[in-house]
């Protein structure tokens, strides 16, 4: 499975990368480290950087907390800097500098406020390209989104609007022939049967039936079984339309508010 890397700065300017993008990390000075990825769109030459600032010596520790988590731990999602809620891999990290500027990075699909207001709640989108293929990425951590009846949306409470997980558009997946969703974290509490489903609409709101959205589709219905498999993978049994938008959907039946359980999402497009 594959393992990413997070970054938040200032809350505005988060980035998420595969590992298998990351060339370096080096120290630049006695406070300094900078991870070197290559350009998430594949251009030659280019490349994305991104800074950390160091206590005065700990340039060591830091590069091997990053390199021991990515070779041995266990998480799949991992946080290196978020200055946003304090949390560092190392304790020496004082702060991150990420470039989210020009055409050296891509942050992928945008989430709907129904799914970015929740409590705790954790959506991250990117795309990489090779060749003519790009390849879409959408990560969420479900904690703080809650479901509702059998068939509908899962987002923030109180039937919040607007809980989708991005809009899927030619120009940014390219044409999708195939897809998957897999289970990183095992869901508690909230409906552990998801399914994601497309519509027309971006106003789905939660603990709404999903049927309600025009030419709503079923894309992949995970079962009771997606739960039980940290790491399971199942491939889309259908593919959205251009310009539809991606929902999260309760296939079971549980009004629970989610307090863990992340899920990753992975489109291919032809350019």
């Amino acid at each position: 499975m594959s393992k990413f890397l997070y970054f938040d700065g200032d809350g505005h300017s988060a980035m998420t990368f595969p590992v298998d993008r990351l060339l370096s990390i080096d120290q630049l000075d006695d406070t300094s480290v900078q991870l070197t990825f290559e350009h998430v769109l594949g251009t030659t030459s280019s490349y994305t950087k991104v800074d950390l600032t160091v206590d005065t010596g700990t340039e060591k520790a830091v590069m091997k907390d990053i390199s021991e988590a990515i070779a041995f731990g266990k998480d799949q999602f991992i946080v290196v800097a978020d200055s946003v809620n304090s949390n560092y891999i190392n304790s020496s990290i004082t702060a991150v500098s990420v470039d989210d500027s020009g055409a050296n990075n891509n942050s992928g699909l945008t989430a709907g406020t129904g799914i970015t207001g929740g409590t705790g709640t954790v959506y991250h989108s990117f795309s990489e390209k090779n060749g003519n293929i790009i390849k879409t990425s959408i990560f969420v951590d479900l904690t703080g989104l809650a479901g509702g009846a059998d068939g509908d949306i899962i987002g923030k409470a109180a039937g919040t609007a607007n809980c989708h997980i991005g809009q899927y558009t030619v120009a940014e997946v390219g044409t999708i022939f195939a897809a998957s969703l897999t289970c990183l974290e095992l869901p508690l509490v909230g409906p552990d049967d998801i399914e994601i489903h497309s519509g027309d609409e971006a106003t789905g709101a939660e603990d709404a039936a999903v049927s309600g959205l025009t030419n709503n589709t079923l894309l992949a219905a995970a079962g009771a079984a997606f739960s039980a498999t940290q790491g399971g993978t199942i491939p889309f049994v259908a593919l959205p339309a251009a310009d539809q938008y991606l929902y999260i959907v309760d296939g079971e039946g549980d009004t629970g508010v989610y307090t863990a359980g992340q899920i990753l999402i992975e489109l291919y497009g032809t350019e």
